[in-house]
């Protein structure tokens, strides 16, 4: 049993996605069972609940992107769906069963405890840039929700109000949030305005780090030629030392050609 045991912690260990990556979808469960209870709040507008429902069936695709992810990338598939929790993960997928969503936060923390605090920050910090990359999309999520939400509560009431339904409020907040600004639709209410103000201004930060990143990645030198380099080297270095090796055996009847190999020793040791 204890082998049994270590060997299906080995698998967890390994399932363990990037810290970043665990994070995001921490994240995205809470943003996505915390819109769970907004829906059930009685008296808020049809149409903001709308903004939310929207939101909630693109949390749902990213969730069952994440579970097929963790099912063709695990170390045995079998195990990630059976012993491993995945078949829930599935199920947490399904929109009449978000509330399954908790056990995904409970797993991820599970997981990213036993991985260590310590091992967690070092690996954030060494991928700063990937976990960047995941804050930025988890900010635009709600910035974008959150702008949504509140022009559309704000605008309502008002009889010139051009921002009147949930796919209007969306649009209204994805042109604002890429300061694209079409002007097609626009608050005309000051907190509605305060509203835009917001949106625009965490969009200029984000899209630009967004738009940062991935030119970084597109036009980041290729590493193969340095890796072919390291493992030349490292292939000299080994081919040195089994000559170095036979002509140590042949020569230890010798004091003199000893002491010569023993300062080579040496020296091939300081390099």
């Amino acid at each position: 049993m204890p082998k049994e045991q270590e060997a299906n912690a080995r698998l967890e260990m390994q399932d363990l996605k990037d810290p970043g990556y665990e994070i995001f979808i921490i994240l995205i469960s809470l943003l996505s069972v915390f819109n769970l209870v907004v829906v059930w709040i009685p008296g808020i507008d049809p149409d903001a609940v709308n903004v939310i429902q929207i939101v909630n069936f693109f949390l749902t695709i990213l969730f069952l992107a994440d579970f097929l992810y963790r099912l063709f990338s695990a170390g045995s598939r079998s195990h990630y769906f059976f012993r491993d929790w995945g078949w829930a993960d599935l199920l947490a997928s399904v929109p009449t069963l978000r509330i399954l969503r908790l056990f995904r936060i409970f797993k991820a923390y599970r997981l990213l405890r036993k991985y260590g605090t310590r091992n967690i920050a070092d690996q954030l910090m060494k991928h700063r840039a990937d976990s960047m990359f995941y804050v930025v999309i988890f900010a635009v999520i709600i910035v974008l929700e959150a702008g949504a939400f509140s022009v559309l509560m704000f605008e309502r009431s008002m009889t010139d109000a051009n921002i009147q339904s949930a796919s209007d409020a969306l649009w209204w907040a994805c042109v604002t949030i890429t300061t694209v600004g079409y002007g097609d639709h626009y608050p005309v209410t000051t907190t509605g305005r305060l509203v835009g103000v917001f949106v625009m201004a965490m969009g200029v930060g984000l899209i630009g780090t967004l738009a940062g990143f991935i030119a970084n990645k597109l036009l980041a030198p290729d590493t193969s030629e340095d890796t072919g380099a390291g493992r030349a080297e490292s292939a000299g270095t080994g081919a040195i030392a089994e000559i170095y090796k036979a002509i140590r055996d042949q020569g230890r009847q010798n004091t003199d050609l000893q002491a010569r190999l023993d300062r080579i020793e040496r020296e091939l040791k300081n390099r």
